[in-house]
């Protein structure tokens, strides 16, 4: 669902300014919102499975305002990695492309 998004996002050759335009910015959002949810929803699965109740409201309010800020602001760090990662393999989009792929995919990605 989000593979086109996680191509451009983690594209060497990709600009800061096209990150900005309006098809990649609203998958970003659309992507924040939906993990948001799903995160969220997974921590309240968990408390009441561990603790026979959701969380409080204040508890989910912080959780979602965190969530959304770590997960919005995540894509543009993980940009400017990719960036630095690119420039340490002497601009070789190849070798770029195999460390990230082993990188976010094994580790992050999944996560």
């Amino acid at each position: 669902m989000f593979t086109e998004l996680y191509l451009q996002t983690t594209n060497p050759k990709t600009s800061l300014r096209e990150f900005f335009s309006p098809a990649i910015f609203t998958m970003i959002v659309f992507s924040t919102i939906f993990h948001t949810i799903l995160y969220a929803s997974t921590f309240n699965l968990a408390s009441y499975i561990f603790y026979g109740k959701i969380l409080s409201y204040a508890v989910n309010q912080r959780l979602i305002l965190s969530l959304t800020i770590i997960m919005f602001l995540g894509f543009f760090a993980r940009f400017f990695h990719v960036k630095e990662i690119y420039k340490a393999y002497n601009y070789n989009e190849k070798q770029t492309r195999d460390h990230l792929d082993k990188l976010y995919i094994t580790w992050i990605f999944i996560s």
